[in-house]
């Protein structure tokens, strides 16, 4: 959707938002043949939350992904057919 508050920098990898106040569920998917990295870009107005206090972080999901944590300018690794779960959250 044009109105999604965050997008990626490669049109192979696609980004969904779930936002609830002061949080929100980015889901990550691939449609590349091949790995990739993508750069997130984040429209912090709309999600409502302050990009200088926010933790970006991958929870273990098993069969699916490891835990991790991004930077919100890091480049995401992605490999085919492969996605990612990120909350965004405010730090405590």
């Amino acid at each position: 959707s044009p109105n999604c508050p965050v997008k990626t920098d490669n049109p192979d990898v696609l980004a969904t938002a779930y936002v609830k106040k002061g949080k929100a569920l980015i889901s990550l998917a691939s449609w590349s043949p091949q790995p990739v990295e993508c750069k997130v870009t984040f429209d912090w107005q709309s999600l409502g939350l302050d990009p200088n206090n926010v933790t970006i972080y991958a929870p273990d999901v098993k069969d699916f992904q490891s835990e991790r944590s991004f930077g919100p300018n890091e480049k995401i690794p992605i490999e085919p057919a492969k996605g990612w779960l990120l909350i965004v959250d405010e730090k405590r």
